[in-house]
């Protein structure tokens, strides 16, 4: 059997590929539970959720903003069509947002296998099929590939639009033709509808057609990043805002005025990134490839320009640099084992290459293994689905005295938006006293304490104001959770004790 797999890959490398890079997507899609960051979850399925539901969690549209109605900075495309998902799913009787969620990373799933077809397809033009077979085969398994594909971050929802552009970009055999420069710009300006960012990106392309003074494709790949621009982004902030691009502005002027407000790290930052991600010594050689030469000069200089770009801004999160990492490896790869297969010593020294590729893949097998079963942000997702299964509440107090920083709750998986949420973060802060004019029969309030730390004592002085409480579950952190914790202390690694003040 295996021999027959060997002779089908052979045959059908596209094919072979597609099926090699489904496997582990399909794992993650039913495994990989939670949300990776704060805006994955938040700024795209809290805000389509509540809007299916007659809300509007974020307070984005501006006909349910006080005052003067404000662009928040978003783009609507993405978060709408999760918006037109979701309401479909409502309408055929899908609402638990557990299976919602299963919906949705399926479609996530399948949607980022165009990224493995076309980082083969640009590598088979680039170079030989036997390169281009293990370009694909590193972008099929990839131990950050499927976790991250599953996500709903708008990073790596506008990857695989940024891979077709880039295939259109190389496809033509005799240079690039007009028809390609239209599709190739068409498919860039739907990545910058989903991540403003990538209009560094989508310069780069028209900027290489000038320097090489082919004047009527960079015309016509102009008009077709344009082109979805227009339709989407400027239609739909015309029909909300009155306005085109109001959101796009609105992004563009609070970046400039909140350059490090997040973050400031150095600018060699996300070169670190990539000798990281790509796992060294395979990392070092990638980095190698990519500088060693600047063609094809339609994609190296647009990775080059995202790169800089993102590289001079003060305000980096290792999740910006995500549009560009797969095109990033087929032009670093390609170009890397290009060199090494023509070189001497290289050939003289084959053993030390193999021997490099076997701790890499060794080390992305197992990453691989343990990220596709990975449930991220586990504790906040299951203590808010516990809390589903109670009577609606009235509110909902968010206990963090220990560090005093707890995390939005992601009502999503509560299925209720007017909950009023309480935080209390000071051990010295009074707790707000129940009303009593609204007994606890069909409305009750719950409380959730944030890390186990001197438990009794905190537990003692909510009790001495709400009453008694009953505890309905500890939920603990998922594996992976607590390994970027270990890794990076920054990041909350919380135990989570979910209670509800007693019934009279």
């Amino acid at each position: 059997m295996l021999r027959s797999f060997h002779a089908w890959c052979a045959l059908q490398p596209l094919a072979a590929l597609t099926v090699i890079a489904l496997v582990p997507r399909l794992i993650a899609a039913f495994f990989s539970e939670g949300y990776f960051a704060h805006d994955d979850h938040f700024l795209v399925i809290e805000a389509a959720a509540s809007w299916v539901d007659g809300f509007d969690y974020n307070n984005w549209l501006p006909w349910n903003q006080t005052g003067t109605p404000h662009p928040s900075g978003h783009s609507f495309v993405y978060v709408g069509l999760h918006y037109l998902l979701f309401s479909g799913l409502k309408w055929i009787g899908i609402g638990s947002p557990k299976a919602v969620m299963l919906v949705v990373r399926l479609f996530h799933a399948l949607w980022s296998l165009v990224v493995v077809r076309a980082g083969y397809r640009i590598a088979m033009r680039l170079a030989t099929p036997e390169i281009a077979w293990h370009t694909g085969l590193f972008l099929a398994l990839f131990y950050f590939m499927p976790f991250l594909s599953v996500r709903n971050l708008v990073e790596v929802a506008c990857i695989p639009f940024l891979m077709l552009g880039a295939y259109h970009l190389v496809r033509p055999q005799k240079g690039l033709s007009l028809k390609d420069a239209l599709w190739a710009g068409m498919w860039i300006g739907m990545a910058v509808n989903i991540r403003f960012q990538t209009l560094f990106f989508a310069v780069g392309p028209g900027l290489a057609l000038l320097l090489q003074k082919r004047w009527k494709e960079a015309v016509v790949y102009g008009l077709g990043a344009a082109l979805p621009i227009v339709l989407l982004q400027g239609m739909i902030d015309l029909f909300i805002w009155k306005t085109p691009f109001a959101e796009l502005t609105e992004y563009v002027l609070y970046n400039l005025v909140n350059t490090t407000t997040y973050f400031d790290q150095p600018w060699y930052n996300y070169l670190l990134l990539l000798a990281g991600i790509f796992i060294p010594f395979l990392s070092v050689g990638v980095l190698y490839g990519y500088f060693r030469k600047t063609s094809p000069l339609l994609l190296w200089l647009p990775l080059l320009l995202f790169l800089a770009a993102h590289s001079y801004f003060p305000n980096k999160q290792e999740r910006f640099l995500l549009p560009i990492v797969p095109l990033f490896f087929v032009v670093g790869f390609v170009s890397w084992e290009q060199w090494r297969l023509g070189s001497t010593w290289w050939q003289r020294n084959a053993k030390l290459w193999k021997g490099q590729m076997v701790f890499v893949l060794a080390l992305n097998t197992i990453l691989l293994v343990v990220l596709c079963g990975a449930f991220s942000k586990r504790s906040r997702v299951e203590a808010m689905d516990l809390l589903r299964n109670e009577t609606p509440l009235r509110r909902l107090i968010m206990e963090d005295t220990v560090e005093g920083e707890p995390p939005l709750p992601p009502l999503f998986y509560l299925g209720q938006w007017n909950v009023n949420v309480h935080f209390v973060l000071d051990p010295k802060e009074p707790i707000p006293p129940l009303d009593p004019t609204q007994q606890r029969m069909d409305r009750p309030d719950a409380i959730l304490f944030f890390g186990m730390e001197d438990l009794p004592k905190r537990m003692a002085r909510v009790i001495a104001t709400m009453g008694p409480l009953e505890v309905i579950a500890v939920v603990r952190p998922g594996l992976v959770d607590r390994v970027v914790h270990w890794l990076n202390p920054v990041n909350r690694n919380e135990a989570i004790l979910v209670t509800r003040t007693a019934a009279d």
